[in-house]
């Protein structure tokens, strides 16, 4: 008798089937597989953006009302809300003066602190009185982040912020957070 080696044509055709549906099964789940890890890179890269970004304005909320060495030095309010314009103004002398200070000829030299919810984004503003006027810095990337919500509320000796938040690029990819910052000096 003969003996064949080998494989029929039958056999190989099926294993050829086989080994492309394993292969388009590994692709297809490969494929999935980095678009969520580029999603949770997305949504990671605008949490850590927004937890930078508010870290300025927290830091002066909790330094509000602070005068080095004569707190009764106070003459005007070290928090002004204004919840309709989502605006928030600070005081405290960042520079130990005893006093706070404010320069009207050299704005950026001034003890006043302000933020404001603006063209979807958070605008920064030292030596500000008002939440008007023009030359205010965005706090966050225009081209990479849009605010699409903004709130500041003062409760007794807290403020209460909450931020809403999507990247422009892939609007699926939102973030948002309630923070309380509780204040460190009386206002």
């Amino acid at each position: 008798m003969l003996k064949t080696a080998g494989y029929s044509l039958f056999e190989m055709l099926i294993s050829i089937v086989l080994s492309s549906l394993i292969i388009m099964g590994m692709t297809s789940f490969y494929i999935q597989l980095q678009t969520n890890n580029m999603q949770y890179y997305q949504k990671t890269r605008l949490q850590q953006a927004i937890d930078l970004g508010l870290a300025g304005m927290k830091k002066d909320i909790k330094r509000a009302g602070f005068i080095a060495n004569d707190p009764k030095k106070i003459t005007t309010k070290a928090i002004e809300v204004n919840e309709k314009m989502k605006c928030i103004i600070l005081r405290y002398d960042s520079e130990i003066r005893n006093s706070w200070v404010w320069n009207e000829f050299n704005p950026t030299k001034s003890d006043v602190f302000t933020y404001r919810y603006k063209g979807n984004n958070i605008a920064y503003r030292t030596g500000s009185l008002n939440c008007l006027g023009n030359k205010w810095e965005n706090v966050f990337d225009s081209n990479e982040i849009k605010i699409t919500y903004f709130q500041i509320k003062q409760l007794h000796d807290t403020i209460e912020l909450s931020i809403a938040a999507e990247l422009r690029k892939n609007k699926q990819i939102k973030y948002y957070t309630t923070e309380i910052i509780k204040n460190e000096n009386r206002f």
